[in-house]
């Protein structure tokens, strides 16, 4: 009896240190992770005019889970999406078309800033988006007009914490205040 008199202080000690001590500063800690989405591009540096050519996006996420990560490819040169076709995807959601006129979010917030899109983009989802997974899109696009045709791509995860949570994370910022890999393919006759 004298024993076990003996060990309940003890483990009443070590049970309130780590109720009132260690636990609180575990669940405390904010520090997660960041995801880091990357984003690869196979487009073509030429292509004819009429004549269908295709782009590739592969994704990924090279750091902590996050909730979401979104792929954007946006037309900037374009007013509808007749002459783009999604040819394949392994996204986890379905790609998205909003065309010019709806609204969409904006500066790296999905829902607090809408603006109304002035020009027509695609986006596919991943939900959630887990480390080291990554997902490809195909798009086929029919140029119909000679010269230099644009295309925008970036991918963002959500919760957004930081730069680390978008690529490209500095360039040109496009209709949603965020930053763009630029593409030029020049459409030959």
């Amino acid at each position: 009896m004298k024993k076990l008199f003996l060990v309940s202080p003890v483990i009443l000690v070590i049970y309130f240190t780590f109720v009132l001590v260690i636990f609180p500063q575990i669940y405390s800690n904010n520090d997660f992770g960041t995801a880091k989405p990357t984003l690869y591009t196979m487009i073509p540096e030429q292509a004819k005019l009429d004549e269908p050519f295709e782009i590739t996006l592969v994704s990924n996420n090279e750091g902590a889970e996050a909730d979401l990560q979104t792929v954007t490819v946006g037309f900037p040169q374009i007013s509808n999406m007749d002459d783009i076709k999604i040819v394949s995807y392994d996204f986890l959601q379905s790609p998205k078309i909003f065309l010019q006129g709806k609204q969409i979010g904006s500066s790296y917030n999905s829902n607090n800033t809408p603006i109304e899109a002035k020009y027509p983009i695609l986006e596919a989802y991943n939900r959630p988006s887990k480390t080291n997974h990554s997902s490809s899109m195909t798009i086929q696009i029919i140029p119909h007009q000679a010269g230099t045709f644009l295309i925008y791509t970036k991918t963002v995860t959500m919760p957004h914490t930081s730069e680390q949570s978008h690529f490209p994370r500095q360039g040109i910022l496009d209709q949603q205040n965020e930053f763009v890999q630029e593409h030029k393919v020049i459409i030959i006759p």
